[in-house]
């Protein structure tokens, strides 16, 4: 089996995606070699592409761009010499599949990180990229942040943001994801919106909170999508003849507190 028929059966697979217009596609490598084995990652930071060659995988699949800090990959990075020559010398093969898991029925970005928060069956409401699932009498902003946070532990995400009123009782969450979550269309859908940190201007999206009276919840990008990328993994793992690994990426950033009583100015 050819690396290259992975993109193959991707494209028999995903009837749902617009493969005349997608970023989906080889990023780096010769597909035409034999596969060996798999890495599924949200992103192809340089101690994923090292854990995914020691497990000796030749194909490499991410959801975001190989080099992150620009929209398009090319083959010029002068700004990441040692992520360019470890994929020189590794000859590993780099697969963008963003567009298709994004919209993979069950599985796809949006499904698996409601299912990973505890909401199972269909949603109360869903529009685009959004779900929506009501939730039991009485719950407070507080107490569903405080709910989301005991689940996120085994990403890395160690706080769940909370804008806006803690105690107000709401009824219906409406779960976004990825690097766009619009808390005027998530509104109309429900009480209380999970965002992404990627996916909203805070000092805009802070000041609907407050003068709507809306709770508004902050997870990490990267945290919001894993579990899509498990999910793929899984589903690849059942459908190639290779190994195919999951390679963790976790949330991208660590919580630094301090009790106030205790805080000084740095001089």
């Amino acid at each position: 089996m050819r690396i290259l028929d992975v993109h193959n059966f991707l494209k028999e697979t995903a009837y749902w995606n617009n493969w005349s217009s997608t970023c989906d596609g080889f990023l780096w490598g010769d597909p035409d070699r034999e596969l060996k084995a798999v890495a599924v990652c949200w992103c192809s930071k340089k101690p994923q592409l090292e854990a995914a060659i020691r497990k000796g995988a030749n194909l490499y699949i991410t959801h975001e761009p190989l080099y992150s800090y620009v929209s398009h990959d090319s083959f010029q990075h002068p700004q990441e010499p040692e992520k360019t020559k470890l994929l020189r010398e590794s000859r590993i093969v780099v697969y963008r599949c963003h567009d298709v898991l994004d919209m993979m029925p069950d599985i796809g970005i949006p499904d698996s990180w409601a299912k990973f928060l505890g909401f199972e069956g269909a949603p109360a409401a869903t529009r685009n990229y959004y779900r929506a699932y009501d939730l039991e009498p009485g719950t407070t902003a507080r107490k569903l942040a405080q709910h989301l946070l005991g689940r996120l532990a085994s990403i890395g995400q160690d706080v769940v943001h909370l804008v806006g009123p803690e105690d107000k009782v709401v009824s219906r969450l409406v779960v976004g994801t990825g690097a766009i979550t619009s808390f005027r269309v998530m509104a109309q859908m429900g009480d209380v919106l999970l965002l992404t940190d990627d996916g909203t201007r805070l000092w805009e999206s802070a000041q609907w909170s407050s003068d709507t009276d809306t709770p508004i919840l902050l997870v990490n990008h990267a945290t919001a999508e894993e579990p899509g990328l498990k999910a793929l993994a899984q589903f690849l793992a059942e459908k190639l003849p290779v190994p195919v690994n999951f390679i963790p990426q976790g949330c991208l950033y660590r919580s630094v507190t301090h009790q106030p009583k205790a805080c000084s100015r740095v001089r």
